[in-house]
C-alpha cells in the first residue's frame, strides 16, 4: 500500500474517532442536562466550577453563570463544607469525597439535606472532578417520621401489633410483651391465633374479613390468652395496612388491657344489684310504714276526736244547765276548758292534714299562678272586707306543680300576711315573683306586719314552732310546716326575711319541669 493510501486510511480513522467522541459527548451532555441529581463539573487542578446542570440550578436557586468559576466552598449553600484545598487533597489521595447527609440552605431560604459525592476522572487529555448532589430531604423527613412513629409505638401503653393477611405477626411492641407475656422474638413470624381462646377463633377471622372489605373495628371487647395461661379482657381496635397502590397488605391492631375496668364494672353491677334489692326492701318498708301511718291517722281521727267532742259537748251542757248555780270563776274555768278542747281539735285536724300532705301523690301540671292567686284572694274577701289593705299583685309566671297543694301554700302565706298586719292602720301586702338559679321560679309574699326576729328565722318552718304568743296571734304552728313540706316535695325550697315590727317576706321556689325526674 502506498503512502497516499496510508494517509487516507489514517484520515478516515481520525474522522471516525472524532465522530464517535462527538457522539459520546452529545450523549453525555443529554444525560447531564436531563439528570435528576445535581451535577457540578470542576477543574481538577483549581477546584473551580466549569459547569452545573439544570437540576442543580433549580435545586439551589443559583444560575449557572453565578456558579461558574467559583469553588464549591465559595457557594453560600456549601459555606460550611471543608476548604477547597482540603477537598482537592482528599480527591487526589482517595479519588473521591463523600458527604452522606449535608445540610444546605437554598437561595430562597429553604433548608434541604443532600448526599454529596465527588469523583475524579479523565476527560480526554485532562482530569476533571464531577460532583453529584442528590436531594435526600424527603427521605430524611420520611426517616424522621418513621422514627417518630416507631418511638410512639414503643412507648405506647397499649399493645400495638402488626399482622399479615394470614394472621402472622409482623411486629410486636413492648406493651404487647408486657400485656401478653411473649417477647417479640417469640411472636413475630407466628400466628396471632395462639392468643385466641378456642371458643373465639371465628371472631379473629371475622375481624380480618371485615378489614379486607374496607370496614373498621373499634373498641371491640373480647378475651385473649397470655403466655402464662391466664385469660385477660382486652379492647381491640383494628385497621387495614395498605401499600402505595391502595391494596390491603396487612392489619394493624391496638389492644388495651381492660381487665381492671371489667372487674370494677362487675363490682359495680353487684353493688347496683344489691342497692336495687335494698331499694325494693326499703320501698316495701316505706309502704308498710305509710300503711301504718294511715292506720295511725285513722286512729287519731277516730279515737282522739271523740273524747275532744265529748269534752266540748259536756262543757256546753254544764254552761247551759248549771250556769245559774256556778260562780263566775267556775264559769271562767269552763270557758278555758272549752277553748282548750277546741284548740286541741284544731291541732288534731292540722296534724292529720300535715300527715296527708307528706303522703299524697303529686299530680303535676302547668299551673296558672295568676289565676290561682285570684281564686285564693276571693276566699279572704269576707275576712278582709272591713280592713284597709293595700294589695299589690304583680304578674306571676306559670309553674310546673300540683295545683291543689300549691293552693295550700298560697293560702297559708296570704293568711299569715293578713293575720300579722292586723294591728296596722293600713296593711300592705305584695305578691310577686323573681327568677332564681337553674331556671327555678321564686314567688314571694311580703307584708308590713309584725315581722320577726331574724335570729329565729330557722324555727319558722318547724311543726308547732311559733315566734309570737297565742294571745298576740292565733294559730297552731302547722301552716308554715305545711308550706315547707309541699315546696320540698316539688324539689324547691322555702325561706323568710324579716325584722321585728318591720314586716316579713316569705319566699318559695318551684324548679322548672324535668321529665326525667317527674317520671319517677
Amino acid at each position: 500500500m502506498g503512502n497516499e493510501d496510508q494517509n487516507e486510511s489514517a484520515t478516515h480513522g481520525e474522522s471516525r474517532m472524532e465522530l464517535a467522541l462527538r457522539a459520546s459527548e452529545m450523549s453525555y451532555r443529554r444525560l447531564f442536562e436531563a439528570a435528576q441529581d445535581g451535577i457540578l463539573i470542576l477543574d481538577a487542578d483549581t477546584g473551580r466550577i466549569n459547569d452545573a446542570n439544570p437540576f442543580l440550578v433549580e435545586l439551589l436557586g443559583f444560575s449557572r453563570e453565578e456558579m461558574t468559576g467559583k469553588t464549591v466552598g465559595e457557594l453560600s449553600p456549601f459555606k460550611d463544607i471543608e476548604s477547597n484545598q482540603a477537598m482537592l487533597q482528599r480527591l487526589q489521595k482517595d479519588g473521591y469525597v463523600r458527604y452522606e447527609d449535608l445540610p444546605l440552605e437554598t437561595r430562597d431560604g429553604r433548608h434541604i439535606a443532600v448526599e454529596f459525592v465527588s469523583n475524579v476522572y479523565q476527560a480526554g487529555d485532562k482530569k476533571v472532578i464531577q460532583c453529584n448532589i442528590r436531594d435526600i430531604t424527603a427521605r430524611k423527613e420520611a426517616e424522621i417520621a418513621s422514627n417518630w412513629l416507631a418511638s410512639i409505638v414503643e412507648s405506647s401503653h397499649d399493645a400495638i401489633i402488626g399482622e399479615d393477611l394470614n394472621t402472622i405477626v409482623t411486629s410486636w411492641n413492648k406493651a404487647a410483651e408486657r400485656i401478653f407475656g411473649y417477647k417479640a422474638s417469640e411472636m413475630v413470624g407466628t400466628t396471632i391465633m395462639r392468643l385466641v381462646p378456642a371458643s373465639l377463633q371465628d371472631e379473629e377471622y371475622n375481624i380480618l374479613n371485615r378489614l379486607k372489605r374496607g370496614e373498621s373495628v373499634e373498641h371491640f371487647e373480647t378475651a385473649r390468652h397470655t403466655k402464662h395461661g391466664g385469660l385477660i379482657d382486652v379492647s381491640l381496635t383494628a385497621s387495614s395496612i395498605k401499600d402505595a397502590t391502595g391494596r390491603i397488605i396487612g392489619v394493624s391492631k391496638v389492644a388495651r388491657d381492660i381487665s381492671e375496668r371489667k372487674a370494677t364494672e362487675d363490682k359495680i353491677r353487684l353493688l347496683n344489684a344489691g342497692l336495687e334489692q335494698r331499694v325494693v326492701e326499703r320501698t316495701a318498708q316505706m309502704q308498710v310504714a305509710n300503711e301504718e301511718l294511715g292506720a295511725f291517722s285513722y286512729s287519731v281521727s277516730h279515737d282522739l276526736r271523740a273524747p275532744v267532742r265529748h269534752i266540748i259537748g259536756f262543757v256546753e251542757l254544764l254552761q247551759k244547765e248549771a250556769a245559774a248555780s256556778l260562780s263566775q270563776k267556775a264559769l271562767h274555768y269552763l270557758g278555758v276548758i272549752s277553748n282548750s278542747a277546741k284548740r286541741m281539735g284544731d291541732l288534731i285536724d292540722d296534724l292529720l292534714a300535715f300527715s296527708r300532705i307528706g303522703r299524697a301523690e303529686l299530680q303535676k301540671a302547668t299551673v296558672n299562678v295568676d289565676e290561682l292567686v285570684r281564686e285564693t284572694l276571693c276566699d279572704f274577701q269576707a275576712e278582709t272586707a272591713a280592713r284597709p289593705i293595700a294589695w299589690q299583685i304583680h304578674p306571676l309566671p306559670p309553674v310546673w306543680a300540683d295545683r291543689s297543694l300549691l293552693s295550700i301554700v298560697l293560702v297559708n302565706l296570704i293568711s299569715n300576711a293578713v293575720k300579722f298586719t292586723g294591728a296596722r292602720a293600713e296593711a300592705k301586702i305584695e305578691i310577686g315573683s323573681a327568677r332564681g338559679g337553674d331556671g327555678e321560679t321564686v314567688i314571694f309574699v311580703r307584708d308590713n306586719g309584725a315581722g320577726f326576729d331574724p335570729r329565729y328565722a330557722h324555727k319558722l318552718f318547724g311543726v308547732f314552732q311559733r315566734l309570737h304568743s297565742r294571745e298576740e296571734f292565733d294559730g297552731t304552728g302547722i301552716g308554715l310546716a305545711n308550706v315547707q313540706c309541699i315546696v320540698r316535695r316539688h324539689g324547691g325550697r322555702a325561706w323568710a326575711e324579716g325584722a321585728v315590727n318591720s314586716g316579713a317576706t316569705f319566699y318559695f321556689s318551684i324548679p322548672p319541669q324535668n321529665p326525667a325526674v317527674d317520671a319517677q
